[in-house]
């Protein structure tokens, strides 16, 4: 761990055993989100931050295209509060360490589940039963996502332009699923299976895992997939930074200023490594965490 301090570009940075962390604040306006927003998770987490009037956890960002890897909503409820700033800790997203996985859909509802998915055959797709589904076909040959239950699998078929365009299918998919009272949850691939094996679920839904180089350029491009697309895995990151929300939406200070109160205030505080699989505030963190401390 060490501070770089004001004559560096970066008012603090980490070094992590596998890769280096650093903390700023940037221009809001710069960054490029790649995923939806949920407007329930929207409101909620828009009421929190104004209720608190700080920002409590540095969004994650790709240092080079400035496009957020973690932390969509945080940028969305700054940007509604009227923020011009916000607090960032910039990766090198093209690190090995920094991996990308899936949210698989878990289905739950009643012991008739399996004829409801007709439902997706009405909604236009092809549901093809397959013995075995091998976790990289999906997103390849018009296989937009696998499904599991207990007694059997599926591929799920219908021609998609990209990866956008099949998570927009998913979308589709899981929307129907929900009109019909199924209870649709987002779970790790390894939860998920793990629920269906142990019959907590009734079915997962398997989505395609999109590449780091389609996540930028997707987003660069000014669109976003559907909501739970990505789910990174950071090595480490930094929590409770706290920064006030007077300091991002001032227009009486300059990004410099802002950049050097942010040093100042991280600098009063101290730096605590927590090792991965911890629960903080209810919440298993699968990476390192860095606290900061009063």
């Amino acid at each position: 761990m060490k501070n770089l301090g004001s004559s560096s570009s970066y008012p603090y940075t980490i070094y992590h055993e596998k890769l280096v962390l650093h903390l700023k604040i940037v221009d809001i306006n710069s960054l490029f989100l790649h995923e939806e927003i949920i407007p329930e998770m929207l409101e909620q987490l828009f009421k929190s931050i104004k209720e608190d009037k700080v920002i409590r956890h540095p969004v994650i960002v790709d240092e080079k295209s400035l496009v957020v890897l973690d932390g969509m909503h945080r940028v969305a409820a700054l940007r509604r509060l009227n923020c011009k700033r916000i607090p960032v800790c910039l990766v090198d997203y093209s690190s090995p360490s920094v991996t990308v996985g899936c949210w698989y859909r878990t289905i739950k509802n009643g012991s008739s589940i399996d004829e409801k998915f007709e439902e997706i055959t009405r909604l236009g797709f092809e549901l093809k039963e397959k013995s075995n589904i091998e976790e990289d076909e999906i997103g390849e040959n018009s296989v937009i996502a696998g499904l599991k239950t207990f007694k059997a699998s599926y591929l799920i078929r219908r021609p998609f332009k990209d990866m956008k365009e099949a998570y927009d299918y998913v979308k589709i998919i899981e929307e129907g699923l929900k009109r019909l009272n199924l209870k649709v949850e987002y779970e790790t691939e390894i939860d998920a299976f793990k629920k269906l094996s142990s019959h907590v679920v009734n079915a997962v839904l398997l989505t395609p895992k999109l590449s780091k180089e389609n996540i930028i350029k997707t987003a660069l491009s000014g669109r976003v997939f559907a909501h739970k697309a990505t789910r990174h895995v950071i090595p480490a990151r930094p929590l409770y930074v706290n920064v006030p929300l007077s300091l991002l939406s001032s227009e009486n200070i300059s990004l410099s200023e802002a950049n050097e109160q942010l040093r100042e205030i991280l600098m009063k505080k101290k730096l605590k490594l927590i090792r991965a699989g911890s629960i903080i505030e209810d919440r298993r963190y699968e990476e390192d965490t860095y606290l900061f401390e009063d």
